[in-house]
């Protein structure tokens, strides 16, 4: 719903404009077409009780009388929604961190489960630093528990978007990826004592 935000107050300024440009040839005694007014005024009233359904979806107590405190709202709106998207970003990097420490390496020898381990702490590490920055970098792809299945599977030059990405704001993380396959990675269950 968040991104119908953009294109609803849009709608509603856009609307407002035609029948304000409307009342001036009326203030000016030029000759309007009603029909076309009228409808003006209903996209305007009809731009307004959407944004006002928005409104009050994300502030169900919100009440305003002007414009101007109207768009006070709308400020307020924006940056509850930028904290739960930034929270939700921190979130999604915290996940993988724990879904990576949860994993391990299976391997036939033990200097390459050692290297890849060393990756994978690495990328914890990173994931861990990026979520406790103010603006962490996004991350592409599944959830926290299809992710590395995902992130093996990718190929150029097909997935170079999605690669470059990671390359780009996770490069421990594109490390593990490209030296990793799938079947070396092993989820430990926990057996209850």
């Amino acid at each position: 719903m968040i991104s119908l935000w953009p294109s609803t107050i849009s709608s509603l300024n856009d609307s407002l404009a035609l029948l304000c440009e409307s009342v001036e040839k009326l203030k000016a005694a030029k000759s309007v077409d009603i029909a076309e007014v009228t409808e003006q005024l209903r996209m305007a009233a009809e731009s307004a009780r959407n944004l006002r359904a928005l409104v009050l979806s994300e502030l169900p107590e919100a009440a305003w009388q002007s414009r101007h405190e109207l768009d006070a709202l709308l400020e307020k709106i924006e940056k509850r929604v930028e904290a739960r998207q930034l929270e939700q970003l921190r979130a999604r990097l915290l996940g993988l961190a724990t879904e990576l420490e949860r994993g391990g390496i299976v391997h036939r020898r033990a200097v390459r489960v050692s290297q890849l381990t060393q990756l994978r702490d690495q990328a914890i590490i990173e994931l861990r630093s990026q979520a406790g920055k103010g603006a962490p970098q996004p991350l592409p792809g599944p959830e926290a528990d299809e992710w590395l299945d995902w992130a093996c599977g990718l190929k150029e030059p097909d997935d170079a978007e999605s690669l470059q990405m990671i390359r780009n704001g996770f490069a421990h993380l594109d490390e593990l990826v490209a030296n990793l396959e799938p079947d070396m990675w092993v989820v430990k269950t926990e057996t209850p004592v």
